[in-house]
């Protein structure tokens, strides 16, 4: 039952993110062809050689990384559209458990025989699922795409060649880090879900705690030195789309995110299942 309420209430709104996010992705992919150009690439790097080193891993623009590469260009897309990305899975979770109570359906849950460590349980499947199929969503949108655009001739002194596997491996990489973050932004929802009254500003919560990493983020790069090694394990770093890409992950931090994420479920059930529900 709870499964199905839930799954139910979330499903237009996933639909709804990936319609938006796929156009935004439409629109970044369209740029491909053109940076991808002998003369435009060579512009594009000599304008980058003016940005010094946290700059550019502000702008996704890691060391090493070739726009031209299919690979690598679908993992600098994903570093800006992960922020949105990460607040709707941060939403998912931080809407789940408090919305019955400012609805008033809690009274109709309780008239079932049903825990509430059976309600957090239904919820958080229910969730899990919409965002995976969210991501599948976005991922068979991105291969199709990418396949349309480099099929469509020749761009500039010749043909940009990209092979199927390019592409599922660049996107089975990029959507791991995308699972694995999210996971952990959705546990941290729970959490705020279970300790809050109403759903009311949950929302605007969401999008403002990932907004505040994301601007920690960006502070950790500017000052360097502790600061960055500090941001280093923020999930939106650790699953970043070009460090799986390119390989270069962060054990430690993949680690400590995985630790976060089983803390913030246990105390979501430990708080929901002592909290006093009033309907």
């Amino acid at each position: 039952m709870i499964f199905n309420m839930e799954f139910k209430s979330n499903f237009a709104k996933m639909i709804s993110w990936a319609i938006v996010l796929i156009i935004l992705l439409g629109l970044m992919l369209a740029f491909y062809p053109f940076l991808a150009e002998s003369q435009m690439n060579s512009l594009f790097n000599s304008v980058l050689e003016g940005f010094n080193e946290p700059a550019r891993n502000i702008l996704g623009l890691y060391d090493g990384i070739d726009i031209v590469n299919i690979g690598d260009y679908i993992a600098l897309v994903y570093h800006y559209l992960a922020v949105l990305i990460f607040i709707f899975a941060m939403q998912l979770g931080a809407n789940s458990l408090a919305k019955e109570q400012s609805s008033g359906n809690i009274e109709y849950i309780y008239s079932n025989p049903i825990s509430k460590s059976e309600i957090v349980t239904g919820k958080i499947a229910a969730n899990l699922l919409i965002y995976i199929l969210f991501l599948i969503i976005m991922a068979l949108a991105t291969v199709g795409l990418v396949l349309g655009i480099s099929s469509i001739g020749i761009v500039g002194d010749g043909a940009i060649q990209i092979t199927s596997f390019e592409i599922f491996e660049a996107v089975l990489k990029v959507f791991i880090g995308l699972l694995g973050a999210g996971l952990v932004f959705m546990s941290i929802g729970f959490f705020f879900s279970a300790i809050s009254k109403s759903s009311l500003h949950q929302d605007a919560i969401a999008a403002l705690f990932v907004f505040l990493i994301v601007l920690l983020t960006i502070v950790g790069k500017v000052i360097g030195d502790s600061f960055e090694i500090v941001i280093s394990y923020f999930p939106n770093e650790v699953f970043g789309p070009y460090s799986f890409v390119s390989a270069d992950l962060n054990l430690i931090g993949l680690i400590a995110n995985a630790i976060i994420f089983v803390l913030m479920i246990v105390l979501t059930y430990s708080i929901y299942s002592s909290k006093e529900l009033k309907y």
